[in-house]
């Protein structure tokens, strides 16, 4: 899939933060993509001059409703079967969610329960060890330089999968975790959880691992905002130019620090960007979007541009729609 998809594209807009980063990184890699864009997640996507069509580059990380646009992510965004299967047909919008005709994962309480609970990143590793590439990670033991966190921390970290694993979604983290080795057995997948395995063999207790697991989090928010300003505490960014429209330096010193870190060096990114901006929402779903949203992705009337379903149905404490709308 990876392989025939990049053969006709290489160009890449990725998702800002950690594993948008790692994931577009390992495609610049491994496929020769280029890097032609970013995006927040919520109401600004960024293309460079020569790449500067919403709608004709691969988005890593982030699932774009157009029936043009070329999406790998992770997020649930059926609304029920019918929806995903209609997902499915479009033959441009690569998921765990969707991989799998037996583990379809939509926006049901069953469905939301036991979605992919990791990153994209772990995903891209999985399909390209499948398709017969020999991915190479650094030794997962080793500190990351400049921080006090190791490798394996910072490359569990996409989606919070390190939590996922060992306390908060145990259960079904051990089936996906499976459903990823089962694709590449003995590869990068296995090291992973290995990795988080020690972790677990380490504590004395559940109270023990959660207090180790936050710490680790919490040292490696500190390495993205010290390093590199984030301002999010997974690696994201709510901006990356200036007034002039050219990338920040900061952007381009942590994009380049993780690509040595995945062994890459001189990551060639364009240096000015066009602003495409649109409006973030967050809301509770409301069946009576459904009619409108999966005919033509639209809510009262505005074109949805991307969207994701956060909590699940039944979390009635929480906005469980996360949308952007309108963008231009």
């Amino acid at each position: 899939m990876l392989k025939e998809l990049f053969d006709k594209n290489k160009n890449i807009v990725i998702n800002t933060d950690i594993d948008g980063v790692l994931s577009g990184l390992l495609l610049v890699k491994y496929y020769n993509c280029k890097i032609v864009g970013f995006t927040n997640s919520k109401d600004k996507v960024w293309l460079s001059e020569d790449a500067d069509d919403l709608y004709g580059n691969v988005y890593i990380d982030m699932f774009v409703t157009d029936s043009n646009a070329i999406c790998i992510d992770q997020h649930v965004v059926a609304v029920d079967q019918n929806h995903m299967d209609t997902i499915i047909r479009q033959k441009n919008k690569y998921s765990p969610q969707s991989e799998d005709p037996q583990n379809n994962r939509c926006f049901t309480t069953e469905g939301f329960k036991n979605k992919y609970p990791f990153g994209t990143f772990q995903f891209i590793i999985a399909q390209m060890e499948k398709e017969g590439i020999s991915v190479s990670l650094p030794n997962l033991e080793d500190i990351v330089p400049d921080s006090e966190i190791k490798y394996g921390d910072l490359l569990n970290r996409p989606d919070d999968a390190m939590k996922t694993t060992l306390f908060a979604y145990k259960r079904n983290a051990e089936f996906w975790w499976k459903w990823l080795e089962s694709k590449a057995p003995k590869g990068c997948i296995s090291k992973l959880k290995s990795y988080l395995d020690s972790i677990a063999n380490s504590s004395k207790n559940e109270k023990e691992l959660e207090q180790i697991v936050d710490e680790i989090k919490k040292k490696t928010k500190n390495y993205f905002g010290k390093n590199f300003n984030c301002k999010t505490s997974d690696g994201g960014f709510k901006n990356i130019t200036d007034s002039d429209n050219v990338i920040l330096k900061n952007i381009e010193d942590y994009i380049n620090a993780i690509g040595t870190i995945l062994g890459l060096k001189n990551i060639n990114l364009p240096r000015k960007y066009n602003a495409h901006i649109g409006t973030y929402c967050r809301t509770r779903w409301l069946d009576i979007f459904k009619p409108d949203f999966v005919n033509n992705y639209e809510v009262c009337g505005h074109k949805v541009f991307s969207y994701a379903f956060i909590y699940g149905p039944d979390n009635d404490s929480q906005t469980n729609f996360s949308f952007t709308i309108d963008m231009k």
